[in-house]
Order: C-alpha cells, then structure tokens, then sequence
C-alpha cells in the first residue's frame, strides 16, 4: 500500500515537471513567433528575465525567514519540552 503511494507521489511530480516545462516551452514559443521587431523582443525578454530573477530572490528570502520563523518555534518546542 505504502509502495503505492510513493509511486503514485512521483507521477505526480513528473507529471507536474512536464506540465511545467511544456508550458514554459510554450510561452518561450510564443515570444519568439510574435510579429514583433528584434530590438522590441530582446528588450521584453530582457524585461521578463529581470522580473524572474526578482521574483526569484524574492521567493528565496520568504523562504529562509519561514524557515528560520520554523526552527525558532521548533526551538521553543523543544525547550518547553525539556
């Protein structure tokens, strides 16, 4: 039963994983296929990557403050429990 469920766990992760890259995939095909002048495209695609990149170290730093706010309470768990 439990050998199910990690199988069925990792389809859904690949499954997730080629979505994710086909629409990606698809979004990248779009940019390249618009009518648009070759200046005009490498500035929106430049635009885009700078908005990644922000979202990205954004998405970083929320990260390890929920991480650091987790290991405080575990902390504070652990210390209540001694």
């Amino acid at each position: 039963m439990e050998n199910k469920r990690n199988n069925s766990s990792r389809n859904c992760r690949g499954v997730f994983a080629v979505g994710l890259l086909a629409g990606f995939s698809g979004f990248m095909l779009g940019l390249l296929f618009a009518p648009q002048s070759g200046k005009k495209f490498r500035k929106i695609i430049a635009e885009k990557f700078i908005e990644i990149v922000d979202r990205s170290k954004f998405a970083v730093v929320e990260a390890r403050v929920k991480a650091e706010e987790f290991i405080d309470r575990s902390r504070e768990k652990t210390d209540d429990d001694l």
